[in-house]
């Protein structure tokens, strides 16, 4: 019975190493953490560490799953300083929009069109400049613009459409009304294969309480 067992052993190892090498690996975490990501954690709490972990490994920014497109200048006002970009779109007949890039706190890029939107100074480029939003613009000044912008019948049914969130960006409290957010983490396993981490995070009650997290290997082909 004794040999019998020890003949067994090595089989059970292997099962479960093949079992545990199986790709992709999905977790779920409901207690303890993931990367220093505490469950129970406040959004500001996972905001900071996930910051912290931006140094650490390959983020993507991050994702505030569900969020919608906004009608209204007002209902961004404040949020502008905590993005990278913001984009006008119109979907009424056919897609056009503007793309505006900050840099620090002025507007660095503007861009326009449909399917090929081209470099532009100003946009709109039909107003003049003392409404319309211009290259090296602050972008504590947008909001002002943007308020002038949407009294022009051509323009007030907008769409404003704000990117995943930059994590060199401060926490944006805008960011509670979520109750999921999302990123990913790229690694490099060894020479020609990367690793893929895409995780999910679920909030309740305003507190952390589950991450999902999902691990794939591919090759890298130069």
């Amino acid at each position: 019975m004794k040999r019998l067992f020890l003949l067994l052993f090595p089989v059970i190892l292997l099962f479960s190493c093949s079992k545990k090498d199986q790709l992709p690996l999905i977790e779920t975490i409901t207690k303890g953490d993931k990367w220093g990501i505490r469950i129970g954690s406040s959004y500001a709490d996972v905001y900071n560490r996930l910051q912290q972990l931006n140094n650490e490994k390959d983020l993507s920014s991050l994702a505030i799953v569900y969020r919608q497109p906004f009608s209204s200048p007002q209902q961004v006002q404040y949020l502008l300083p905590y993005y990278d970009a913001v984009t006008l779109m119109d979907t009424t007949v056919v897609i056009d929009r503007a793309l505006i890039q900050f840099s620090g706190d002025k507007v660095a890029h503007i861009s326009a069109g449909g399917a090929l939107p081209e470099e532009m100074d100003q946009w709109p480029a039909a107003l003049p400049s003392e409404t319309a939003i211009l290259k090296n613009d602050l972008v504590n000044n947008i909001y002002t613009k943007l308020l002038a912008i949407y009294k022009i019948p051509a323009y007030s049914q907008l769409k404003i459409i704000l990117p995943d969130k930059p994590l060199n960006k401060p926490f944006d409290p805008d960011m509670e009304k979520y109750a999921e957010w999302g990123f990913s983490i790229t690694t490099d396993v060894k020479p020609g294969i990367k690793g893929n981490s895409i995780v999910r995070l679920y909030f309740k009650d305003g507190k952390l309480n589950k991450i999902l997290h999902q691990y794939n290997e591919n090759e890298v082909y130069n």
